[in-house]
């Protein structure tokens, strides 16, 4: 927004001209030089809005012709005359030519070629900012900075405490929550690097006198030189914020549950919450996250702020009395802690938990959870099962083969898990139980084929035999 509103400021800026006309060259150049003020800015707004509209309704029937050629250098020519042209018709009825620049690169992002676009002004990008910022960085007077010092700090004190607070308090306006207002605040409180080209703009016009407009810009350059700093002592706080003890419910705040109890209610834990309350169990749900907590009572959840991992809010959420704990949270060894603790203390709970990857699932194995899953699993398995269908594979195909998948890589767990830890062995296992699987597949696909092929009764003896025929481990899937 900032960006987008340099172009009113530039429109308005030749009506705060003081100097005489003829000591301006934009406006002793400008074709409407002589004519009344209100008409100059009728004249600049219809050019304004002229180029707008034909950088839709023009420039876009011309990019598709160019198109249709298939030389590239013809779209960075065209594009390069489009912005020289705007420039110049803006300098024509006085009016900056950085904002007739600046329309024009709104034109061209309009234009359903501007990623082709984008791409091959790439370098000029690069090159001219470079440019830009390096003119910026001659101009600036160091000697200026030794002899009003003060006056520099004081100013850029000022720009960016004014700033902040009007930032403030638009965040404020805008619905930003609370964590964020301070950093949208800090984020946006220096001068930006449109100031100068606006700080050149006034200069020609004779707004600014050359002093104040070198004091000006050493303002804005240190402000921008300011700014990493304010993120960096803003990291700080939060992390000093994040290190402080939370403020967690009080035991007698959280009511006991019933059925079940959930540590954790992000995508994970809420989608097993609401099926379980849709079967009519009462659940209680624990989550440690104050952002999580603040979006769930929005909404109309019962959600209770605390650690699953701290004993006290684990009995008063009822874990002496419910029947099952689900573990959810995102922590891997956060959720071995819990289950630990629950293990240790109420060995009637049933656990539930969510395995992060394959070596938490090992651990799970380990401490003897009642169930759990890999949160990515099946949703990686069924998303194949329809990759299957697409390639051309019919239904039943396909979802056969995702469950063999699923089963085998569950066995594959359950047996790996005990070779956990030894590298030599486990590393043999891995590459055995894959050619297994792909083995599996291979001849489940090729039974399948066999199946599909035979005619009502040419096959009867064959699947007679086969069905009669004593099965193996290996002809489980078969079946």
């Amino acid at each position: 927004f900032q960006d987008i509103a340099i172009i009113p400021i530039l429109a308005l800026l030749p009506l705060l001209a003081f100097a005489p006309q003829s000591s301006s060259k934009d406006i002793s150049d400008s074709i409407i030089a002589s004519w009344p003020v209100w008409q100059q800015v009728g004249v600049s707004v219809a050019v304004i809005a002229a180029i707008i509209a034909g950088g839709k309704y023009v420039s876009a029937p011309l990019f598709r012709y160019i198109a249709q050629t298939h030389m590239r250098e013809i779209f960075t020519i065209f594009a390069l005359f489009l912005v020289v042209a705007i420039a110049l018709v803006m300098q024509s009825i006085g009016l900056s030519p950085a904002l007739g620049t600046f329309l024009a690169g709104v034109v061209l992002a309009e234009s359903e070629f501007r990623h082709e676009l984008e791409a091959d002004i790439e370098p000029f990008k690069g090159l001219l900012l470079g440019l830009f910022f390096i003119t910026v960085g001659a101009s600036i007077n160091f000697e200026l900075l030794t002899d009003e010092f003060t006056t520099v700090i004081a100013l850029v004190a000022l720009l960016i405490v004014v700033k902040a607070c009007i930032l403030f308090a638009l965040a404020i306006t805008f619905n930003i929550s609370k964590k964020q207002r301070l950093l949208f605040a800090l984020a946006l409180a220096q001068g930006g690097e449109f100031a100068f080209v606006l700080l050149s703009v006034t200069t020609t016009l004779s707004i600014l006198t050359p002093e104040q407009t070198s004091l000006v810009t050493l303002v804005v350059a240190v402000s921008m030189l300011v700014a990493p700093l304010l993120l960096m002592a803003y990291e700080q706080l939060q992390k000093r914020t994040s290190n402080s003890a939370p403020e967690f419910d009080k035991p007698e705040q959280i009511s006991s549950a019933k059925h079940v109890i959930i540590a954790g209610y992000g995508r994970f834990g809420q989608i097993m919450g609401r099926l379980l309350h849709a079967q009519g169990y009462e659940i209680t749900v624990l989550d440690h996250s104050p952002s999580q907590i603040e979006l769930l009572r929005r909404f109309g959840n019962t959600v209770f702020y605390g650690d699953a991992a701290r004993q006290e809010l684990l009995e008063a959420a009822g874990a002496h009395t419910a029947q099952m704990l689900i573990v959810a949270i995102d922590d891997a060894d956060k959720t071995l802690e819990i289950i630990k603790l629950a293990h240790k203390n109420y060995p009637q709970l049933k656990i539930v938990a969510r395995a992060i990857d394959r070596r938490h699932a090992y651990q799970l194995l380990n401490l003897k959870v009642d169930a759990f899953n890999r949160e990515t699993v099946d949703s990686a398995i069924n998303l194949a099962v329809d990759a299957l269908e697409l390639l051309g594979n019919n239904k039943e195909d396909a979802q056969r083969a995702g469950k063999l998948f699923r089963d085998h890589d569950r066995a594959a767990v359950l047996q790996l898990a005990e070779l956990w830890g030894d590298d030599a062995s486990y590393g043999v296992a891995v590459r055995q139980r894959m050619e297994d699987l792909k083995q599996v597949l291979q001849q489940d696909k090729q039974a399948q084929s066999d199946l599909n092929t035979c005619d009502s009764g040419d096959c009867e003896d064959g699947l007679t035999e086969l069905a009669d025929r004593p099965k193996k481990p290996d002809d489980s899937h078969l079946e």
